[in-house]
């Protein structure tokens, strides 16, 4: 099993930073040859020892990934906390309209705790909650 660490993007259907277990022939002439590209200069795979793999040594791309990833993990939790805000908003206004319906006296200054208290004390649904 031959082990091929792929240095730039566009190796076939490799990029840079993949490495690459059990490397297929054409990919192993490449590093084996040091071919390098014609218009960079770059060297384009290496081979490279198992023990750079069982060290675990990131490399680039999978720092970049990992990145990548910690930017979507904080999007997604931003808008996770906005689509929660805007249905407990959702949520307070259909309380609002419940005690308007029921004429509970201050409803407008109340949150929704308050609401369902007041709709359940004047007799009235909560909306299924």
């Amino acid at each position: 099993m031959t082990i091929v660490k792929v240095l730039v993007d566009a190796v076939g259907e490799y990029n840079a930073g993949d490495i690459v277990t059990d490397a297929p022939e054409g990919l192993v002439d490449i590093a084996k040859r040091q071919v390098c590209n014609a218009a960079t200069g770059e060297l384009l795979a290496e081979i490279i020892d198992t023990n750079d793999v069982i060290n675990n040594n990131p490399s680039e791309r999978e720092l970049e990934l990992q990145v990548r990833l910690e930017e979507s993990e904080a999007r997604e939790a931003e808008l996770l906390e906005k689509i929660a805000l805007i249905q407990t908003d959702a949520e307070l206004k259909e309380l609002k309209a419940t005690a308007k319906e029921l004429k509970i006296p201050g409803y407008t200054k109340m949150d929704a705790d308050e609401l369902k208290k007041a709709i359940n004390t004047a007799g009235g649904e909560e909306d299924g909650k």
